[in-house]
């Protein structure tokens, strides 16, 4: 496996591609999230073991695979959600605690 990104180095996601693999686990994913310096894309659930708690404004919070999607789809089309999130805001950068790795 290569180290794609290592602990402590900052990712941001920039979009989604279907029907994939991961590049972490080779699993088939339906929706595999993409990010920014890296051409192929990654499973959330990968990224969510190796992303640090994250901190926006006062609140901490724990990333979930889910919330990783949601973000993956918000970015990828480009638009606004609910919560006014939009492609490039900090709800979208992350901090890893374990280095990325790709096979």
């Amino acid at each position: 496996m290569t180290t794609v990104f290592a602990a402590a180095e900052a990712i941001q996601i920039i979009g989604y591609t279907q029907d994939c693999e991961c590049s972490h686990c080779g699993r088939p994913l339906k929706v595999g999230v993409k990010l920014d310096q890296f051409a192929g894309a990654f499973g959330s659930d990968c990224l969510a073991k190796s992303v640090e708690k994250q901190k926006v404004g006062p609140y901490i919070q724990r990333i979930s695979a889910e919330g990783i999607r949601q973000r993956a789809i918000i970015a990828g089309k480009g638009s606004e959600d609910r919560n006014g999130w939009r492609k490039g805001d900090a709800n979208f950068r992350f901090v890893l605690k374990a280095a990325l790795q790709s096979i």
